[in-house]
């Protein structure tokens, strides 16, 4: 699933842009579903698809996909969590009420995401779905993240590579090649900000921190700053990581910069 890297910047930009213009992570829900589901059940999922859609085909594939994220967020947080999810995957956004294609909202309360799920079959709806399944496996594991930052960020941090092209190390090359457009970190974990932000570049550079940051100093330091509310986020950095947030920042450049 690796392809090109323009390739590859292409689909996620779609899928970030689309992921921040509606907001994926609400409390309850979803309200109104429909009767008219064909139901697909993975090992932790049961994912519920159109008779005769697309989803409905691909509903293995994206059992398979999902599974793999939902092992691989509870390993790379350290954390447990053994609640099974339901996804509710339209076919288009006309038939979910969005307001745009490729679009996902998760409702951790109630254990449920739902997604538009339109053609193809690749690393776009793989993202979208994983993002989704995140939120609703972290809220529950660890209770609301104290920023939009972590909230929004982790979630695409987490993103397995198993399957996917979108994980830590595509973050990483973003990084790399877009150092004009990045929004400063202090900047990001500050929630009066977030939403006047370029919601493609807060996304990204939110994943891309939290991922170096999971990877380079583990996950008990990141669940400690996974709380932190955007006053106190500055000196909580420094009091669990042992240096400055404007360290930690440069740092993590130099990191995404030293990488292939």
């Amino acid at each position: 699933m690796r392809g090109s890297r323009s390739l590859a910047l292409a689909f996620a930009f779609a899928f970030v842009s689309a992921a921040a213009s509606v907001g994926c992570n609400r409390i309850l829900g979803p309200t109104k579903t429909d009767s008219d589901w064909h139901v697909f059940d993975s090992v932790h999922f049961s994912l519920h698809a159109r008779p005769g859609s697309f989803a409905e085909q691909s509903a293995p594939t994206l059992g398979q996909v999902l599974d793999d994220q939902y092992d691989a967020t509870l390993r790379q947080l350290d954390v447990q969590y053994s609640g099974r999810i339901s996804g509710f995957l339209y076919n288009n956004a006309a038939d979910g009420g969005r307001d745009a294609e490729f679009t996902g909202t998760a409702y951790p309360d109630t254990a449920a995401f739902k997604a538009t799920a339109t053609p193809p079959l690749d690393a776009n709806l793989f993202s979208l779905v994983a993002h989704e399944a995140n939120h609703v496996i972290t809220i529950n594991a660890l209770g609301r993240a104290g920023t939009q930052m972590m909230d929004e960020g982790l979630a695409s941090a987490l993103i397995s590579e198993r399957f996917n092209a979108f994980g830590p190390h595509f973050y990483y090359q973003w990084t790399k090649t877009h150092r004009s457009q990045l929004v400063a970190i202090s900047k990001l974990a500050d929630d009066a900000e977030w939403p006047d932000l370029h919601q493609n570049t807060a996304y990204s550079t939110s994943a891309s921190f939290l991922a170096y940051l999971l990877e380079t100093s583990g996950p008990e330091r990141l669940r400690q700053l996974y709380y932190a509310r955007s006053g106190d986020f500055v000196a909580r950095f420094a009091q669990i990581y042992g240096r400055t947030l404007a360290e930690g920042e440069a740092a993590w450049l130099a990191f995404c910069d030293a990488r292939s």
